[in-house]
């Protein structure tokens, strides 16, 4: 199935329900899901409809949107209304929200000024199903191929189901993205942009490793995914090739930077990242399950959720850009920026007006909740303290983020707000917020046991250290 986006426009009421549910009921059929989970999104979306019929379009009868967007990866099925206007803080006061949420992978209200409102519910696209079969999870003694000549060349039609069978024989079916088992969506993936993929080929011309930048439409910064390389032709810098090679083709697209985020619990990954000149700039814990990690990967015996170094490399020299940094951070940031290559300058922050914008996001996959603030009002911190509140009431989230704009004169307050109720320092993120730089904050919802984190680098060590410092201050936790 070929990625579309298609459109349903109905009046703003309750007897065209039925229509709305089978528009989303032939989305998911088209999206290939299975009949449980669309059974799942059309709950969700007929309550979604209802509560919108029944509340939000109190003062006006404007036709409704719901728009289904199918890409390689997910269905997104988007409700656009322009009624009373609607966030996640608002929506998460209704218990309906929730049972909403629990059946896709996330959901998001977005306020969208004088356009309206949007309910955006988002299903991950399933990866094909193990007939029958144990899926393979190699031992990490297998023998090593011969020494040999390898290739290292962007990705190309042919090269789809030899990745696909190096990732069944790397991860079995447990890689989260189920595209790259499904050669046309991979392909499709790297004919629209989503995916810079580049193979390494054996001698016989078989694929033995993949490696992709993934970026979300225009987006500046791409995210290192995919990386896996064939446990026979491991040790012979192929993962350090391939980045190379696409470090080059996106320099060439014009890409600002790529990041990383590799696992805690084994060195590998950081080591990688550190020897390819990526620089450290923050750590999130508790960002994913325990069960993110392949199980073919040495780990440590800890059962607690994984948490993730951010890596960082830009591509290209920047302008110098203004922050407004909270006191208590300034030298640290002062470092990672230092570290980094960007240059800034640092000012004081001053008290904010207006409402502000922020939106909200639950990925139940992952069990975490996000929320990015785009601008900061004067009315932000009474509506994140809403927010937060009503996120912690969610049931099954490990972890909350929080995301502030740098080049806001009001992030220094709203910083000290998030960190009154519990967030603490995680890291920094350029370009990472609609292309403007992130201060990150984390509040993880299950405890973390920082003695069991590996940490290779020196200064990723700093970073630990500061945010093990700033936990302890913000909730008492060593």
């Amino acid at each position: 199935m070929m990625s579309f986006n298609t459109e349903l426009k109905v009046p703003p009421d309750s007897a065209f329900g039925s229509l709305v549910e089978s528009f989303a009921a032939d989305a998911a059929r088209r999206a290939e899901l299975a009949l449980a989970r669309s059974r799942e999104l059309v709950a969700a979306v007929r309550m979604g409809f209802a509560t919108i019929v029944a509340q939000a379009l109190a003062e006006a009868r404007e036709p409704i949107r719901i728009v289904a967007a199918v890409s390689p990866e997910r269905l997104e099925l988007s409700l656009f209304e322009r009624g009373l206007p609607m966030d996640d803080a608002l929506a998460r006061r209704d218990p309906r929200w929730n049972e909403l949420c629990s059946g896709v992978d996330a959901a998001h209200w977005r306020c969208h000024g004088t356009a309206g409102s949007e309910l955006r519910l988002i299903v991950n696209r399933p990866r094909p199903e193990p007939r029958g079969e144990t899926a393979v999870v190699p031992d990490e003694r297998v023998p090593l191929a011969p020494d040999q000549e390898y290739t290292i060349r962007r990705f190309v039609p042919g090269d789809a189901l030899g990745v696909a069978r190096a990732f069944y024989l790397t991860y079995g079916y447990a890689y989260d993205l189920g595209a790259v088992y499904v050669p046309e969506r991979l392909v499709e993936l790297n004919e629209h942009g989503g995916y810079l993929s580049i193979v390494a080929l054996a001698a016989d011309g078989s694929v033995v490793g993949h490696c992709a930048l993934a970026r979300a439409g225009d987006a500046p910064i791409a995210d290192v995914a995919g990386a896996v390389v064939l446990p026979a032709h491991r040790g012979r810098n192929l993962l350090n090739r391939m980045l190379d090679r696409a470090e080059e083709e996106a320099a060439a697209l014009g890409f600002a930077a790529y990041y990383s985020e590799p696992v805690t619990d084994h060195p590998r990954t950081q080591l990688s990242s550190e020897s390819f000149g990526e620089r450290a700039c923050g750590l999130t814990l508790g960002e994913a399950p325990r069960t993110f990690v392949a199980r073919h990967m040495e780990l440590s015996t800890t059962t607690q959720r994984q948490s993730c170094m951010l890596y960082f490399k830009p591509l290209r020299a920047r302008e110098r850009r203004a922050i407004y940094v909270p006191p208590r951070h300034r030298a640290i940031l002062a470092k990672i920026y230092e570290q980094l290559g960007l240059p800034v300058t640092m000012r004081e922050g001053t008290r904010p007006v207006g409402r502000g914008r922020f939106h909200t996001g639950i990925t139940r996959r992952d069990g975490i909740a996000a929320l990015d603030v785009e601008a900061v009002g004067g009315e932000s911190a009474e509506l994140l303290r809403q927010a937060v509140a009503d996120l912690r009431a969610t049931q099954r989230l490990g972890a909350i983020y929080a995301s502030l704009p740098l080049e806001d004169p009001g992030t220094p307050g709203l910083c000290d707000e998030l960190e009154s109720q519990g967030f603490f320092f995680s890291g920094v993120g350029p370009w990472m917020l609609g292309g403007k730089d992130a201060l990150r904050l984390q509040m993880p919802l299950t405890p973390i046991d920082l003695s069991t984190i590996v940490v290779v680098g020196e200064f990723g060590k700093t970073i630990r250290d500061y945010v093990a410092a700033e936990r302890k201050r913000a909730t008492g936790t060593a």
